[in-house]
C-alpha cells in the first residue's frame, strides 16, 4: 500500500474512524502543511485547499474494502494502520490530534483560511465566513498578476493536485497540451482525466497533437539521437509543416490570455515546447512575454 494511504486511513482514525468530507480535507491539508511532508499535495478549489489525489485514493480504498461505500471517510477495518507509520510521523499525528481537538466544520474552515490565505483564492465560501474587509485582507496572499503572457511547463515530477497549484498560483486562463499523444501512467495526466482536472480547476484545456514530437522522431533519445538533433529536426522538419498550429497558438496569445503549455519534462531545455516558443517568438504576431515554470 502506498504509504500516504496509510496517512491518510491513520488520520481518519485517530479522530475517531469517520469525518465529513470536507472535514477530512482540511485536516489532512492542515497535518501536511504543519509537519512540511507532501503526502499530498493541494490547491485552491471551491471550498478552500482540496485534493484529486486524495479522492481517488478514496475510491480504491473502499474498493479494497477499507473504507465504507458511504459519502464520508469512514473506516471499514479494525486494523490499526497507525501503528504502522514510522515513529515520527506517529508522533507528529496525535500531536497534532491533541492541538486541533474538536474544530470542524465551519470553524475548522476559517481557521484554514486565516493561516493559508492562497488557498482561498477560489474559494465559493469565503464571504460566508468573512467580512469583506477581512477578505480583502486574505488577498494580499493572491498572485493578482493577469497580464496575458505564455508559460511553459512540465509535470514531470509533480502531482495532479501540485501541478494544479502552479497554474492557479500564476493565474493560468488556457492550458495547451502540446504532446503529440497525451497518455501518461502518473495519475490524472492522461488526456480525458487532464482534460476533466483542468477545467474543473476553472480553465480552458485545449490540445495541439500536431505541435507535438511523435514518438517514431523520439525513438532512441539519449542514445542514438541527442536532445539537439531531435530538435533541430522538430524545428526544420515538422514546425514548417504545421502553420495553421502556430497560427491557432499565436491568435490565442492575443486573446489576452494566460497560457501555459505542458509537456512531461521537468526542464525546458530537454523538452520540445523551448523549440517551439522560439520558433513563435521568430514571428512578428507573437509579442507576449514568456516565463517557464519550474
Amino acid at each position: 500500500m502506498y504509504y500516504r494511504r496509510k496517512i491518510l486511513l491513520a488520520l481518519i482514525e485517530v479522530f475517531g474512524g469517520s469525518l465529513q468530507n470536507t472535514d477530512c480535507e482540511k485536516l489532512l491539508f492542515n497535518f501536511c502543511q504543519q509537519t512540511g511532508k507532501n503526502h499530498y499535495d493541494f490547491f485552491p478549489y471551491k471550498f478552500g485547499p482540496f485534493s484529486f489525489l486524495s479522492y481517488y485514493d478514496k475510491r480504491r480504498m473502499i474498493d479494497l474494502g477499507l473504507l465504507k461505500q458511504v459519502d464520508d471517510f469512514q473506516l471499514s477495518t479494525k486494523h490499526s494502520y497507525l501503528k504502522d507509520l514510522t515513529p515520527a510521523d506517529k508522533t507528529a499525528l496525535l500531536k497534532f490530534k491533541s492541538q486541533i481537538g474538536d474544530l470542524r466544520g465551519d470553524k475548522l474552515v476559517k481557521k484554514i483560511y486565516r493561516d493559508f490565505p492562497q488557498y482561498t483564492s477560489r474559494s465559493k465560501i469565503a464571504s460566508r465566513h468573512f467580512t469583506h474587509d477581512e477578505i480583502r485582507q486574505l488577498q494580499f496572499a493572491w498572485n493578482t498578476d493577469t497580464n496575458p503572457a505564455m508559460f511553459s511547463i512540465g509535470y514531470e515530477g509533480l502531482t495532479i493536485d501540485s501541478f494544479l497549484n502552479k497554474l492557479i498560483a500564476n493565474n493560468i486562463t488556457v492550458v495547451v497540451d502540446v504532446r503529440n499523444n497525451p497518455q501518461s501512467m502518473k495519475y490524472g495526466f492522461s488526456k480525458k482525466s487532464f482534460k476533466q482536472y483542468i477545467e474543473s480547476a476553472g480553465m480552458k484545456y485545449i490540445h495541439i497533437p500536431e505541435l507535438g514530437i511523435p514518438s517514431a522522431m523520439r525513438k532512441g533519445l539519449g542514445e542514438s539521437v541527442s536532445h539537439k538533433t531531435l530538435f533541430k529536426a522538430y524545428e526544420n522538419k515538422l514546425l514548417p509543416k504545421q502553420e495553421t498550429e502556430i497560427k491557432q497558438l499565436i491568435d490565442l496569445t492575443n486573446q489576452n490570455e494566460r497560457i501555459a503549455l505542458v509537456c512531461f519534462e521537468a526542464d525546458h531545455n530537454f523538452c520540445h515546447r523551448h523549440t517551439l516558443i522560439e520558433h513563435l517568438q521568430k514571428n512578428k504576431s507573437f509579442k507576449r512575454a514568456v516565463i517557464h515554470l519550474s
